[in-house]
């Protein structure tokens, strides 16, 4: 397994985040999966959006790495998102559930130590 997962901190225009539940346990976290051998991360967490959340959007070339204790991989990289379109129908539609809420629900929605990520991306990442 890799050391790193990536994934994307997903914006809207009017400025909430968008969370997805995870398939195990159904705590909130942020579209993300593991990284794909021959493909760009930034491929591949455009695609964890729209797989786990329906989202399209633009992203940022750069990301911001995190350390995840207590996760499948000790650290996250993700690229922020500016949504453009949450779509109704996607593949993971059945499995996951998607909130599009403020920073501060989002806040107490996601688990302790995805907070401080939560923090360092609603600054600019």
């Amino acid at each position: 397994m890799s050391r790193y997962q990536v994934g994307v901190f997903p914006v809207t225009e009017d400025g909430k985040v968008v969370l997805v539940t995870s398939r195990v346990g159904g705590d909130w976290i942020f579209p993300k999966g593991n990284v794909e051998k021959g493909r760009s991360d930034r491929a591949v967490a455009r695609d964890e959006a729209y797989e786990e959340a329906g989202l399209l959007g633009s992203m940022k070339q750069n990301y911001t790495e995190f350390k995840t204790p207590g996760r499948a991989a000790p650290r996250l990289r993700l690229f922020r998102m500016q949504v453009w379109e949450a779509l109704k129908r996607y593949p993971e539609s059945r499995q996951r559930k998607r909130a599009v809420v403020s920073f501060e629900k989002a806040a107490k929605m996601l688990s302790k130590d995805l907070r401080p990520i939560l923090k360092k991306m609603s600054k600019g990442g």
